[in-house]
């Protein structure tokens, strides 16, 4: 059901500290049960969600970015959520039998009550917000909202359960209904009972009160359904006993009519007055499942089961007005938006639908949910819907346009598993059913081995390096090769899970334990089964003997077994009387041998760490505490010592030389995670409570070094070969490489659900994909959000990063010192500037609240006011559908020598809904962050929208040895289809071959000046693409100078230049241009051969100067990312070029146009209503096929306010 709340919130968060503790990096992570809350406050500034995974998440009004993420409580949370009165405080309670109140702005946990007396059921707040009131079987209990203390329980009681525990609309009465036959209506502040309601003669299942507070109706068992007088407790209607228990009911605005759906059975509406019957409702094929009033009274809205209609019917008489069509499943949902006339439905389909109720006409569709959407909830005011869906996510849309204003998700994937290879070149990370492999020289990803469909359950490498081994709960384990990512090796020998496996020392083996009560035992190189090992048990760890004679394994009830390896002959048994959780493929009962082959640990999730003679299964040691569980052991690699981890906070050393002695112990307040020893034996780590790790001296005890910087569980610690270094991983989704000399980290880095990652420094300074640096964010103490794009002019610098890691490549690092430096040129920012810390200015629309979405006008009349605490101002500019006004750079402020901003300005709209943002920047290259604004734009007469198309294509040069084929036809063919596709409202201009030089195509930028803010421009180049020994980018032209493109050369941002500071803001740029500069020749010939066999070829240069130092073709890929990729909001345009920088862009003969064109007019005849986004989709799939992968289009600066 939706529902109108005044306030709410939510929170849950993933950090990283930098700027001495003062910003928080964030991934946003997304729920990982289904949310079941979703609102937000009542001054705009929070989005709360609640979900299944006992997390409150807390968001940014503004933004949507998440700012807060609290595991709330240790069981499942209580559906209903209240807000107290004020709204500034969240209420939760939870199976946990505690009930919590929150802080909602800054999610600050404010009171724990724990109730031993019950199961703690919902909880609301008293209408002045100082009492709680709680629902505990048939009790209701209230507490101190300060104190916490009980205030004992309510006057009236129940004798049974309770099922209805609501308030009335003004918040001064308790109704309850429960299984003794009654409902009460208490007064809420006094504690008092008004009234009992008990004529009924079986449980009251269901008890609500009328819109006004006025009346109360009650259902029962006893298939009747009651009007009562809430002021009075008198009984003012009584339905006839129905043939069917009674489903629900619903009381028409007026309090006359009311209309009761049986469960299967009639649906009739009755007059409470006279208690008639009015008429049936039979309008659906299966029974009625919802129904729901019209806010004026006048319709009745109902669905049926199965149905993917809704029915509207007229109030006064039954009579079907319409249906509702255009869902493909079962609508589940009907609710009206603010306006009182728009109705809103939520279906099976996953989409929700809009109506007009007083026509039946179809307004708005929300698509973008990939599962069963759960509940629906308007913010105050109905200005924003919010949709949480069995996809795990919270959608915020316009409610009235239905498009999507931000998507409350994140990040879902924690790394499992993290490892370093035996020769330390490599480091694994595990998410799921997805191996990472990262390069330790450099902290680059390198690999992702795909392949299982089921999560993996163990990775680890072959004793030379060269091999990867993934087991997983899809029954399969895989040998990879390391350095191709090439599957080498498939096992599919089990028949259930495979829990682990293990390489035996040689690397010749592996054994596989399942849940199909097997241990196998295969060849490495072939995967053919040598033995296979049996048991009446599910088999859940196994390992090799150091001498690789035998296989331990583990089952998961009650015994430990040793096989010989050779045979699969049982040699020894014995029985560990262990209790397995009930969850089997979360299964953890490790076992170990000791390195000196003598002993056989166990004692994962048993009471006490278990020693075994490795030959004959005798126990040896039994070191037990106070009967806690133990969470983890180690033995030290000199099998001197066994270091154990227990629940209670227990850190626990025994020596195996010296007759099990304790060496030493050291108790933590909190829960450890995880520990290991160093490969020298002489240090142990460990990790416990939220994210803490520290080293201390395995002999004494004493502590080393404290290692800080995770913020949630970390259950993975692991040495370098060398031991100098800790990589870690962590819940809050990163991974660590520490020195263990210190506790230095020297950098973190993760991926995103996709193949993006990061790598950041402590300084501050990072390396990332495009993709990943878009999801993050850093939010202030005081919760502030500070997006990446802000900060990243700075400290976007891959230079710095991998010179820290020590990166050997300086062509590469320099290639990116050159890079950054030109686009500081670029935006014309003054880095002398830059100072130390941060100050993050503010701007905003200040008038925001008395501009109406819907605007008849086509000028809006905005005040703007900005102001920094610290440093002077820059900057500042406004985005219309994230086109810049003022142009890239803006408007400088900066000779005005001010920390303040106000002025007002007045902009012109586009036709349709217009997304308004604004910021300022200040001389340190911080910008504010962007608040949008919505307005829709409906001008009394159409505006004329036109397209302006630039074509410049170049086939022949001053140097023809690089003509090209098809470049000027690409060209005239795209003009041709645009034309057809435009007709009378396209202007096309063209540059061909001798006529391309910069000082013509820098002369069109003046007819672009000419279009309206309606129109649609749409640049087309296609021709070479060259780099020049400083770095720079460039496209050629006629006379262009091939070995030196600087001459007569295009600059790339010339090119883009032409869309900048123009009127048009629906603007796209095509570049079908190779890159072609600094190809080292060897990777040339390489791709010159591949191309031929496929019958391919453009632009492919080899035979020029090589300099000292080549970029690359790999590198020239990374460089082409940076002179491309801008996080800032350009020129509003979407650039999509023909290839990426490690590519070519080719041209196929027999398709008599370039592989690019050639795709790209192939999905406009196929789809002429196609759009950007659809485009950029098609033709990158279809030309990755086309040339076998050689060629994989890419998109930059993409517009994501308007798809056209």
């Amino acid at each position: 059901m939706l529902r109108l709340l005044r306030l709410l919130l939510v929170f849950s968060w993933f950090v990283h500290p930098l700027f001495a503790q003062e910003l928080k990096r964030v991934l946003p992570i997304g729920h990982s049960g289904t949310p079941f809350f979703a609102a937000k406050s009542k001054d705009g500034k929070r989005f709360v969600t609640i979900g299944e995974d006992q997390t409150i998440k807390l968001w940014d009004g503004y933004s949507g970015k998440l700012l807060k993420n609290i595991k709330a409580h240790n069981d499942r949370i209580n559906d209903k959520v209240s807000v107290s009165p004020d709204g500034k405080r969240l209420l939760t309670s939870s199976f946990d039998n505690t009930i919590k109140v929150w802080d909602i702005m800054t999610g600050s946990l404010l009171l724990t009550i724990t109730d031993n007396e019950g199961l703690v059921g919902n909880t609301l707040f008293s209408s002045d917000g100082k009492k709680i009131l709680s629902l505990s079987g048939d009790a209701i209990r209230v507490w101190d909202v300060v104190s916490g203390q009980s205030m004992g329980m309510m006057e009236g009681e129940h004798t049974d359960f309770i099922h209805t525990f609501t308030l009335s609309p003004d918040g001064n009465r308790l109704l309850t209904s429960s299984n003794d036959n009654s409902a009460l209506l208490q007064d809420v502040n006094s504690g008092k009972l008004l009234f009992a309601f008990q004529e009924h003669t079986g449980a009251i299942q269901q008890a609500f009160f009328s819109a006004s507070g006025r009346k109360i109706v009650t259902l029962s068992v006893d298939r009747s359904a009651k009007v009562w007088d809430a002021q009075t407790g008198k009984r003012l209607f009584s339905s006839p006993v129905s043939a069917k228990n009674i489903k629900k009911a619903a009381l028409s605005p007026n309090e006359k009519i009311l209309v009761i759906i049986e469960n299967a059975g009639l649906t009739q509406a009755w007059d409470v007055a006279t208690g008639k019957q009015l008429f049936t409702l039979d309008n659906h094929i299966g029974s009625v499942e919802e129904l729901l009033f019209s806010p004026d009274g006048k319709h009745i809205i109902s669905t049926g089961y199965n149905d993917p209609f809704a029915a509207v019917q007229d109030a006064s008489t039954g009579k079907l007005l319409f249906q509702l069509k255009g869902h493909s499943g079962w609508i589940k949902g009907l609710e009206f938006l603010a306006d009182n006339k728009t109705l809103l439905t939520w279906s099976l389909d996953n989409t929700l639908r809009s109506w007009d109720i007083s026509t039946g006409k179809p307004l708005a569709v929300f698509t973008g949910h990939t599962s069963e959407i759960k509940n629906c909830f308007l913010s105050p005011g109905g200005k924003q819907l919010l949709s949480t869906s069995h996809d795990q996510s919270v959608k915020v849309w316009n409610p009235f346009s239905g498009s999507l204003l931000y998507d409350l998700n994140g990040h879902t994937k924690n790394v499992t598993t993290a490892l370093y290879s035996p020769d330390g070149k490599w480091m694994l990370t595990v998410r799921d059913n997805s191996p990472e492999l990262w390069e330790t020289s450099s902290g680059k990803l390198r690999l992702q081995f795909q392949g299982h469909i089921g999560s993996i359950s163990k990775a680890l490498f072959s004793p030379d390096s060269r091999k990867l081994l993934t087991a997983s709960r899809d029954n399969s384990a895989v040998i990879w090769e390391v350095a191709s990512g090439k599957k080498l090796v498939e096992y599919s020998g089990h028949t259930n899970a495979i829990i682990t496996a293990a390489f035996s020392p040689d690397g010749k083996k592996v054994a596989s334990s399942s849940l199909d009560n097997s241990t196998q035992i295969w060849e490495a190189a072939t995967g053919r089964l040598l033995v296979k090992c049996r048991d009446s048990k599910k088999l859940a760890s196994v390992a090799f003997s150091p001498d690789g004679k035998t296989v331990a394994c583990m089952a998961v009830f009650d015994s430990l077994l040793l096989w010989n390896a050779i045979t699969g002959e049982l040699l020894a048994q014995r029985f560990t009387r262990n209790k397995p959780e009930s969850n089997l493929l979360n299964y953890r009962n490790d076992l170990y041998f000791s390195p000196d082959g003598r002993y056989i640990l166990t004692g994962i999730s048993h009471p006490s760490i278990r020693v075994w003679d490795a030959a004959t299964l005798q126990l040896v040691y039994d070191f037990r505490t106070e009967g806690f569980t133990v969470e983890g052991l180690a033995v030290s690699p000199d099998s001197k010592l066994v270091a154990g981890i227990f629940s209670s906070g227990l850190l626990q050393l025994w020596s195996l030389s010296d007759g099990g002695k304790t060496v030493w112990y050291e108790r933590y307040a909190e829960k450890p995670d995880a520990i290991n020893f160093s490969p020298d034996s002489r240090q142990l780590v460990i990790s416990y409570g939220e994210g803490k790790i520290e080293s201390r001296d395995a002999v004494t005890g004493n502590l080393q070094s404290s290692f800080k910087g995770h913020t949630a569980y970390t259950g993975n610690l692991v040495y370098s070969p060398d031991g100098r270094e800790l990589l870690s991983s962590s819940n809050d989704n990163t991974c660590r490489r520490w020195l263990t000399e210190n506790g230095k980290e020297l950098y973190s880095f993760f991926m995103t659900d996709s193949a993006d990652y990061f790598i950041q420094l402590p300084s501050q300074y990072y390396f990332s994909t495009a993709n990943a640096a878009r999801l993050l964010y850093y939010v202030t103490p005081d919760l502030r959000t500070i997006g990446f794009e802000q900060l990243d002019i700075k400290y976007n610098r891959p230079d710095k990063v991998l010179e820290a890691i020590g990166n050997t490549d300086t062509a590469l690092i320099k290639s990116y010192r050159k890079a950054w430096e030109k686009r500081i040129k670029k935006l014309g920012i003054d880095t002398t500037q830059f100072r130390d810390g941060y100050s993050v200015p503010e701007a905003d629309i200040v008038n925001r609240d008395s501009i109406d979405y819907e605007q008849k006008t086509g000028t809006l009349r905005l005040h703007i006011k900005g102001v920094d605490s610290t440093y002077k101002l820059d900057r500042f500019n406004i985005w219309v559908n994230e086109s810049p006004l003022f142009g890239q750079r803006g408007i400088r402020i900066r000779k005005k020598n001010s920390n303040t901003l106000d002025t007002t300005i007045i902009i012109q709209l586009s036709q349709g809904e217009n997304r308004i943002e604004t910021s300022i920047t200040n001389v340190n290259g911080t910008e504010s962050y962007r608040m949008p604004l919505y307005v829709n734009y409906t001008p009394a007469v159409k505006q004329k929208e036109m397209t302006r198309f630039i074509g410049i294509g170049i086939d022949r040069f001053k140097e023809s040895q690089h003509n090209l084929q098809y470049s000027s036809k690409d060209i005239r063919d795209l003009a041709v289809k645009l034309k057809e596709k435009y007709k009378d409202n396209i202007t096309i201009d063209t540059l061909f071959n001798e006529n391309v030089t910069t000082e013509k195509v820098k002369a069109l930028k003046e007819k672009l000046k000419q279009t309206t803010v309606n129109d649609k421009v749409i640049i087309s180049y296609s021709g070479h693409g060259l780099l020049s020994k400083e770095y720079d980018y460039y496209l050629s032209t006629y006379a262009v100078n091939f070995s030196k493109p600087e001459e007569n050369g295009l600059p790339y941002d010339e090119l883009e230049n032409l869309l900048d500071s123009i009127p048009a803001r629906k603007k796209l740029l095509l570049i079908d241009a190779c890159h072609s500069g600094e190809v080292d020749k060897e990777d040339g010939i390489a791709m010159n051969k591949m191309a031929d066999s496929l019958g391919l070829s453009k632009g492919i240069i080899i035979d020029q100067p090589q300099q000292q130092q080549h970029v690359g073709l790999k590198n020239s890929f990374e460089l082409m990312q940076s002179l491309f990729v801008n996080v800032g909001k350009s020129t509003g345009a979407t650039v999509i070029s023909a290839a990426a920088g490690n590519q070519f862009a080719l041209e196929r003969g027999d398709l008599k146009n370039g592989v690019f064109t050639y795709s790209l007019l192939e999905a406009m005849n196929k789809y002429p209503t196609i759009k950007i986004s659809e485009l950029k989709k098609i033709v990158g799939e279809r030309v990755e096929q086309l040339t076998n992968g050689m060629q994989r289009p890419t998109s930059r600066n993409e517009n994501i306010a308007v798809d056209w």
